[in-house]
């Protein structure tokens, strides 16, 4: 069991890091993108301003034709820097990163399973005796298990489809089998975490839900300040 263990650490581990990195280069893509559309495009626009009007002035008379020259060669070239950019934001960078947050909400998704934070099955956990409870537990892993086991299986078929139309997004001109793989992984991960779960239930994690926590809590200090209005 230990050995297990050791694996879904090694797979949270990773899945952590590979969901961080995705949320960083989804927020370098969008700095990028607007300091882009903000920035730069509006610091070339004033060198052009600047070295286009440069020869009509009186400096540039008093300094000689070498300058002129000079200017309209900097204007030439941040023209071509220019119109090479494209005026606007980066145009691939907002479809990029919306892979990137797809990316890291389906690895932030196992992440949360895998802790017992949300996505947790419950089958009749307040109707039957608490005896009983254990192995309804069990049971829940065993069936959520089969259930991403079965949804990692579809998700291969719909990559190997894509595969075979050869599908490519016109903006990125990714193809997009290569996006939809985080599916069969994300599924598949899952699927293999709970069924460890079912076989070893001293790894299942404790139930976390923030909602009925903050909910009992509000409860316990409504109940209180009743009490302590009666007095």
């Amino acid at each position: 069991m230990k050995f297990v263990e050791r694996i879904l650490n090694t797979l949270s581990f990773g899945e952590k890091w590979a969901g961080g990195i995705c949320f960083l280069l989804l927020t370098l893509l969008m700095i990028a993108d607007v300091s882009k559309r903000e920035v730069i495009d509006k610091v070339l626009s004033w060198v052009m301003e600047i070295s286009e009007a440069y020869p009509n002035t009186s400096v540039a008379g008093f300094v000689g034709d070498w300058s002129v020259y000079i200017a309209e060669s900097i204007h030439g070239g941040t023209f071509g820097f220019l119109e090479w950019l494209g005026l606007g934001g980066i145009i691939w960078a907002q479809k990029l990163s919306l892979y990137f947050m797809l990316w890291g909400g389906l690895f932030g998704s196992a992440l949360a399973s895998a802790k017992g934070s949300h996505l947790r099955p419950e089958i009749a956990d307040k109707v039957l005796p608490k005896n009983f409870l254990p192995y309804i537990k069990v049971i829940e892993q065993w069936v959520i298990s089969f259930f991403f086991l079965f949804l990692a299986y579809l998700s291969v078929i719909y990559v190997l489809e894509s595969i075979s139309l050869d599908e490519v997004n016109p903006v990125t001109e990714i193809h997009l089998w290569k996006v939809q793989l985080i599916f069969p992984y994300i599924f598949l991960s899952m699927g293999f975490r709970h069924l460890c779960y079912g076989i070893f239930p001293a790894l299942i994690p404790s139930d976390i839900n923030e909602a009925t926590e903050a909910l009992e809590l509000a409860e316990k200090e409504l109940s209180e300040s009743n009490s302590r209005g009666n007095q």
